[in-house]
């Protein structure tokens, strides 16, 4: 199929402005016969090419358009497109995303910019009728979430947040456990990463304009690569500052650009990004993905001397949620990285999860005593109370990372867990995708909710928020999980919105 390339050639001139554009729930646009939907790849980073290759495996959709603001990096993944396909098309390169937003021939857009940007163009795509898959962590900021989560209730479309955990049979599994009563009442949570002490801890870092001061010549290298607009239009909504090809590497770079990710102005450092998946299953495992904590507490570990940290401590903040039964408290704890990604203490015993690593302990009150480090030591090679293991598996089989040699431990575990536990995972009964961009591009199609939509993903986006503001102004607050917002006393003046956007105000 060759895509009318005209709709691409109007200039960021003639799509200045976008606000307003749409007003109301926009049907889908109808297909001929044998046509398929259509999809434009928005940031075309290291993710944005991890995302391109399943979104080109994919049956029922097509790969019609890549936009980046780097000219070297957009027409490398186009060349890509057209090398799949091998049919003569042409994938269209475009530097402009209000120019994909504008056309109607476009049914679907994968945003893989960083997280600065997320919430403007979702927003502006459903608006403009696209289907929206995103990048996890849904916002930048929490008022950005709220208006994310309201656009998509008001413009009807299909919603899909980057948690590709939830889509892994491992966390499916973990999470069913815990919803099923297996463990009985939870108690506690921890959600494991960051490292404490080191460069990359678990909040995001004071801003810097580079990432090695004293070479800040030869971090400007590439400004001519990218242009004073491409710099610009990269930024966006975040302040201007002097380029560097550390925060925003130009070309098909092969690595993951971690300088924005922990830049207070762009990113919100390991609880944006690790945080964004393990306080997500936290979140699914504790039926919270319609609310969220009522009370933020401080860390009370010693602060950091790393001065990448600005002084901030690495982890150690709890979040204290009401239990949906019985309206007891559940404390989460952000501890720093270890075996296990999150681990959930019940009444009746402990499920613990990873990336290809699962674990159940039964027979025994977890909650008779609140975790101590202790008993996280012994998890970490699940010596602790070895006679109450039901099942585990530590081994190296990642289950959907093909690059990873799999030893079958985890499925042979899997299959026992979900035979044992059949009727309890049956009564959890959570919603089974194979796949986070299968599950998209056949919601796409059938027009059902993803297992991610925009209220999934801003919520376990906020609770990222929530920890790194936490961190930040280093305090605790009183949180209402309704209206997502402050409650009571703000005394550090936190705020859970920019009060600048460049021009580039969110407007549902």
């Amino acid at each position: 199929m060759n895509i009318n390339r005209r709709h691409f050639l109007l200039g960021s001139a003639a799509a200045a402005t976008l606000a307003g554009c749409a007003t109301s729930k926009m049907g889908v646009r109808p297909l001929k016969a044998g046509e398929k939907r259509t999809v434009a790849m928005i940031g075309i980073g290291i993710q944005g090419r991890f995302l391109l290759t399943e979104f080109l495996r994919q049956p029922n959709v097509r790969v019609v358009c890549i936009c980046d603001c780097d000219k070297t990096r957009r027409d490398d993944s186009a060349a890509t497109v057209d090398n799949y396909y091998k049919d003569g098309s042409k994938c269209a390169s475009v530097a402009d995303f209000r120019d994909v937003l504008k056309d109607p021939m476009i049914d679907a857009v994968c945003i893989a910019t960083p997280d600065h940007w997320h919430a403007y163009i979702s927003v502006e795509a459903m608006k403009h009728g696209k289907d929206v898959y995103c990048e996890k962590p849904l916002t930048f900021t929490i008022d950005e979430a709220k208006k994310v989560m309201a656009a998509q209730k008001k413009y009807g479309r299909v919603f899909q947040t980057g948690s590709m955990q939830r889509s892994w049979r491992v966390f499916h599994t973990a999470a069913s456990l815990v919803r099923g009563g297996v463990i009985g009442d939870v108690k506690y949570v921890d959600a494991n990463y960051g490292i404490g002490g080191k460069k990359l801890g678990g909040p995001s870092h004071p801003v810097r304009f580079f990432d090695v001061p004293e070479n800040a010549a030869k971090e400007s290298e590439g400004f001519e690569q990218l242009g004073a607009w491409g710099w610009n239009m990269w930024l966006g909504p975040a302040k201007y500052r002097p380029y560097s090809n550390q925060l925003a590497p130009v070309g098909v770079n092969k690595f993951y650009p971690m300088f924005w990710r922990f830049d207070d102005d762009i990113g919100s450092g390991y609880n944006g990004d690790w945080g964004a998946h393990h306080l997500d299953i936290a979140q699914w495992g504790i039926d919270m993905d319609d609310s969220g904590p009522y009370k933020i507490i401080r860390s009370d570990e010693p602060y950091s001397t790393d001065l990448f940290h600005g002084g901030r401590r690495q982890f150690g903040m709890k979040m204290l949620f009401k239990s949906k039964k019985d309206g007891s408290d559940i404390e989460l704890y952000h501890g720093p990285f270890g075996v296990w990604g999150t681990v959930f203490y019940g009444t009746k015993g402990i499920v613990a999860v990873n990336r290809g690593k699962i674990a159940l302990w039964t027979g025994f009150d977890a909650t008779a005593q609140k975790p101590t480090q202790e008993i996280r030591k012994g998890l970490q090679d699940v010596t602790y109370m070895k006679d109450k293991i039901v099942a585990e598996s530590v081994g190296k089989d990642y289950g959907t990372d093909a690059a990873v040699k799999k030893d079958n431990r985890l499925d042979a575990t899997l299959d026992l867990l979900e035979k044992t536990y059949a009727a309890e995972i049956k009564k959890a009964d959570l919603y089974v995708s194979p796949n986070q961009i299968q599950n998209f591009c056949e919601c796409v199609d059938s027009r059902k909710m993803t297992i991610s939509p925009a209220e999934v993903g801003g919520r376990s986006g906020t609770l990222c928020l929530l920890c790194n503001m936490s961190y930040q102004y280093d305090t605790g607050f009183d949180w209402d999980p309704v209206n997502m917002e402050i409650k009571g006393c703000n005394c550090k003046g936190i705020s859970t919105k920019r009060t600048d956007y460049r021009g580039w105000d969110i407007v549902v």
